[in-house]
């Protein structure tokens, strides 16, 4: 005989699911038909009924989903496997947090070869035109053969290289020394070159540029080899307040923006189309998280301000029903 205790009794509608989640009803609807998340039961009177079960699977894929996770790779997974998801995306977050901070807290070790292009880095009138930490530079070097015949201390994030003239050989010797010293850039600063050796320090992801007497150019080549950072959201975005999930389903929108306004502008139809263009552009940036790794912060940072410009305007729209008596409920 089976022990029906195992299966958790369906007992909720998917308003329920909906309500209890935080998700959309028309989303449930989607992570179902097309990517078969649940199987619910059916009632005699035809209504799909969920069980605790679901409810939870629900909870999980909006959260892992808001990490930036595709709902199509998730779906079929089990709530184990997405509980076990969610500890590892919050084991990385907090791991990615550490690093960040590292790296916006430690300058970067730089080696400088040519004594005269360190002492000018190093001299209070360039210093005063950087912003932040002083340039930490570890390593002068008077040329590039000395570089070969000297032992490293420490590591290095940055080389530096001045030369007066800059041939094959010379490149050569910069793009093996940058190998062998295993920074993460180069900067060659050169007073006359030939192409192909411009070429191959380029082809090698090195920053090329001429040499120049403006402490203000230097300080603007300095700071293209510092690590890249986005720049933070604008300051409406409040990146630690949570943002909250769609408050409003495709068919209210459309319903909305079908109702004849009494505002000559037809702020509701304007609001209701803007919301669902941003939640569209919202989902969009999530899943350019998994197609982009390389850009990942960029669409992280995307997606926080789509869906808060989306709640601002989900606001603006509650304002607007409002004053036009319009409801805003879920139609049966």
């Amino acid at each position: 005989m089976p022990n029906t205790l195992l299966t958790p009794p369906a007992i909720y509608r998917i308003g329920a699911v909906s309500k209890l989640s935080g998700v959309p009803v028309p989303t449930l609807r989607i992570w179902q038909t097309r990517y078969s998340a649940f199987s619910p039961a059916t009632s005699q009177g035809q209504h799909r009924l969920y069980n605790d079960e679901d409810l939870r699977k629900a909870a999980l894929l909006k959260t892992l989903t808001g990490q930036g996770h595709g709902i199509r790779l998730i779906a079929g997974l089990g709530n184990p496997q997405l509980e076990q998801l969610l500890q590892t995306s919050a084991e990385m977050g907090r791991a990615a947090a550490l690093r960040k901070t590292a790296v916006g807290t430690m300058p970067s070790a730089w080696g400088v070869v040519g004594e005269s292009l360190a002492e000018r880095l190093r001299s209070p009138a360039f210093q005063a035109l950087r912003p932040g930490h002083p340039l930490a530079i570890h390593q002068v070097w008077s040329d590039l053969n000395e570089v070969q015949n000297k032992r490293l201390d420490e590591p290095l994030d940055v080389l530096m290289v001045s030369v007066n003239s800059l041939n094959d050989q010379a490149a050569q010797q910069i793009l093996a020394l940058a190998q062998q010293l295993g920074v993460r850039l180069t900067v060659v600063i050169y007073g006359f070159g030939q192409t192909n050796a411009l070429a191959q320090l380029e082809r090698g992801a090195c920053l090329v540029h001429r040499h120049t007497l403006d402490d203000a150019t230097l300080a603007d080549i300095v700071q293209s080899a510092r690590p890249a950072q986005l720049a933070s959201p604008r300051a409406w975005v409040e990146t630690s307040r949570p943002i909250p999930p769609r408050q409003f389903s495709d068919a209210v929108l459309q319903r909305v923006a079908n109702i004849p306004s009494q505002v000559l502008c037809e702020c509701p139809r304007h609001v209701a189309e803007l919301i669902g263009q941003l939640g569209q552009f919202e989902d969009y940036s999530r899943d350019c998280l998994n197609q982009s790794p390389k850009d990942r912060e960029l669409h992280a940072q995307l997606n926080t301000m789509a869906a808060s410009a989306r709640a601002l305007f989900e606001d603006a729209l509650r304002m607007v029903a409002t004053h036009e008596g319009i409801s805003l409920q879920e139609l049966a």
